[in-house]
């Protein structure tokens, strides 16, 4: 991996937050996490990120509405947004998810699972 990519969590549980944190930390991303839809949007008008990770469940708006804006803001980072979440989602979500993003990974999901969609977003851009 060349450089640290940096890679947002929007999740407003923080032990999951902190845990993420930690591991992607651990194999050298540089990470920031927040709490809500509010906040992800502040962070991506503030700094410029390689990838995301959104809970589907925030306090201030869902995860589609808030990838819909990210798809507005920085459609590269849409691209490479990581969808997760503790409840059970719709084959229409699980569609978009595919389509407009990396994927859906169901809480509780191994570190490994994200590390590797993570870099298999890296993988793909260095071959072209």
């Amino acid at each position: 991996m060349s450089g640290k990519k940096r890679v947002l969590i929007v999740d407003d549980e923080a032990p999951i937050r902190d845990v993420l944190q930690q591991a992607l930390e651990g194999v050298g991303y540089a990470v920031v996490g927040v709490g809500s839809g509010a906040e992800a949007l502040q962070a991506i008008r503030d700094e410029i990120f390689d990838a995301a990770i959104v809970d589907f469940q925030l306090p201030d708006m869902d995860g589609l509405q808030l990838h819909r804006e990210f798809r507005q803001m920085d459609d590269e980072l849409a691209q490479n947004t990581l969808f997760i979440s503790g409840h059970g989602q719709s084959d229409q979500n699980l569609g978009y998810y595919s389509t407009y993003g990396v994927g859906f990974l169901s809480k509780p999901f191994n570190i490994e699972e994200v590390v590797d969609a993570l870099e298999s977003l890296w993988t793909v851009d260095e071959l072209f």
